[in-house]
């Protein structure tokens, strides 16, 4: 069970992410909060299980986790990493309202925010900048799903390379075999391939 509270001020962090797309006057800032709570969470704990229906946004204020689904042989495929300054969320499941395919986790404990469908259909007719805002993450993160596609055709070498190069900041925060996970190698490949680079 997780810990939600009501939020006064709006973090700076995802003020921050909207204000860099959009302009909103002072008193649109002063609503956002109203909008959102705010969740503690744990390493280990669930933000949404396969099977579940996705009911929440998920802004990363601490912490990282993972969207994930299981293969019929019980295998990992990490489909995305997210941390400090990052959206989380199975938007199939929420818009359908259809039982997820993945589950989604938190690797490292911290604070979200996080957001339901409702909340966000509102915030939208009350502040049409931040739907604007919402149109621009959505366009990078179907951007960054194409790039996932075309990534994973690469050799292991190349996919190892990039995902440093891209998020150097990841491969020391994350463990091997989650990073090996999204990357759709074993360990043991991962352990070759960085004592070759």
């Amino acid at each position: 069970m997780f810990l939600c509270y009501k939020i006064h001020a709006m973090p700076g962090l995802l003020m921050d992410s909207i204000l860099q797309h959009v302009s909103l006057t002072e008193k649109e800032q002063q609503r956002l909060p109203s909008f959102f709570q705010s969740l503690r969470t744990r390493k280990h704990q669930y933000l949404l299980q396969e099977g579940q229906v996705c009911k929440y946004e998920y802004f990363i204020l601490k912490g990282c986790c993972r969207q994930f689904e299981v293969d019929a042989e019980g295998k990992e495929n990490v489909l995305q990493f997210s941390i400090e300054g990052w959206w989380i969320t199975d938007l199939d499941s929420m818009l359908t309202q259809q039982p997820s395919l993945f589950n989604i986790d938190v690797l490292e404990g911290g604070e979200v925010l996080q957001i339901d469908k409702q909340k966000l259909d509102e915030l939208f007719n009350e502040i049409p900048a931040v739907e604007r805002y919402y149109r621009i993450i959505s366009q990078r993160a179907f951007i960054a799903l194409q790039r996932r596609i075309l990534f994973l055709q690469k050799p292991a070498m190349e996919r190892y390379q990039e995902f440093i190069t891209r998020y150097p900041f990841l491969e020391q925060r994350l463990p091997q075999h989650q990073i090996a996970a999204y990357l759709g190698i074993t360990r043991e490949t991962l352990s070759r391939l960085r004592s070759r680079k």
